[in-house]
């Protein structure tokens, strides 16, 4: 197998290569504090199982320096998504490509949410080329919280779960290591392993609006699990002061942001008020000027942009990346959302927190997952 017998000095620089891209055996060993003879042991190692290659030279005076990089196909990892029903589960390689991908029902019953699972599983293997390296883990993507040994789901709404070991049943069916992970923070793994600017992320935050608002962060290059894994929730952080006539939460409170903020918050309150549910045509219509589309989504964005400000006034991220639909980025939900976070912000010296609004891609919360299992496998680990 590709992965056995990995030692700590192998694992560290693998995780460098895969974050940090392509470097020479000497930057690998003054970056990791190794002895050039231990460094060229390792490299030698790795490319006898075919882990790194060997790119092209650097030219320096004196003897020029071959850049080495990670194998993208020397491994692969599955990504499972629960945040929707279709479930998604994708095959990648340790860069977070797609190889393959595939859909199957949600069952909100364990056993058969595992055995459908593990059907997915052996569909998604069947016929693989030469090319694609062998699966070296799962990781799962569900809504709820996680324990810290990311194998038991302490508690999902959406699910009706709690403590309920999802991993060890889906490991013993397939034999592959399952981890999982709230849904959010799969995001944000994603981007710190992934992302097109994962060597320079280091502090930043992730949120998603959906029919909920997940958030995910990584300070310090460490993704933020807290001590009963919901560090940084914000979607149910209360926004609504008079909770009389505010909306209840499926959490059992009133007011949270998610009951103001998301696609289905949104959604209801255009449905309540004769408008359109779609969140295209109901952003269509708000652009015309009609006052109640207006209102619902200026209300959704407020709340929104306040939270992201109390977000970054406790952690202080380099960047937040929010993702959403195209049609919130581009009108008035986009243009609120940034005038609230700017405004509620306090000034520091020094550069200022950037806001950047992107797409959600379909694939997102699977590849999400695969870059558990590629982190791990990388790391030897599991994110702290």
């Amino acid at each position: 197998m590709v992965g056995h017998m990995l030692s700590n000095g192998h694992h560290r620089v693998l995780s460098s290569l895969g974050r940090g891209g392509p470097m020479s055996r000497s930057d690998l060993a003054g970056r990791l504090a190794i002895s050039k003879a231990g460094m060229t042991a390792i490299v030698r190692d790795l490319l006898e199982r075919g882990l790194v290659e060997e790119k092209e030279l650097i030219r320096r005076q004196g003897r020029p320096a071959v850049r080495l990089c990670l194998k993208a196909s020397a491994a692969s990892l599955i990504g499972v998504s629960l945040q929707s029903d279709p479930v998604r589960v994708v095959l990648t390689d340790l860069r977070g490509e797609v190889l393959r991908s595939v859909h199957v029902q949600r069952h909100l019953e364990i056993t058969a949410c595992c055995d459908s699972l593990a059907e997915a599983v052996q569909k998604i293997q069947e016929n693989l080329p030469d090319d694609i390296g062998p699966v070296m883990g799962i990781g799962v993507a569900q809504p709820g919280f996680v324990s810290r040994d990311r194998r038991i789901c302490l508690a999902s709404t959406v699910f009706g779960w709690k403590d309920v070991n999802v991993a060890d049943p889906l490991s013993e069916r397939t034999g592959f290591p399952v981890r999982i992970e709230n849904d959010a923070n799969v995001l944000a793994l994603g981007e710190l392993l992934f992302g097109e600017y994962a060597e320079e992320r280091t502090h930043f935050s992730l949120v998603c609006l959906a029919d909920g608002v997940g958030s995910g962060h990584v300070l310090g290059g460490r993704l933020q699990h807290g001590a009963h894994g919901g560090a940084g929730e914000i979607a149910h952080s209360p926004l609504v002061l008079d909770t009389a006539d505010a909306l209840p939460c499926r959490c059992g409170n009133r007011g949270c942001l998610e009951t103001i903020s998301s696609l289905k918050a949104m959604q209801g309150a255009a449905r309540l008020a004769g408008l359109p549910e779609d969140i295209h045509l109901l952003s269509d219509v708000a652009m015309k000027g009609d006052p109640g589309a207006l209102r619902i989504l200026h209300r959704g964005a407020g709340a929104l942009g306040l939270a992201l400000a109390q977000m970054v006034q406790m952690l202080d991220p380099e960047q937040v990346i929010v993702a959403l639909p195209e049609p919130l980025r581009a009108g008035l939900f986009g243009i609120v959302l940034k005038q609230e976070v700017e405004r509620h912000v306090l000034r520091r010296a020094g550069q200022q927190v950037e806001l950047i609004l992107r797409d959600l891609p379909p694939d997102a919360f699977a590849v999400g997952a695969a870059s558990l299992a590629a982190y791990r496998f990388l790391h030897g680990a599991d994110p702290e």
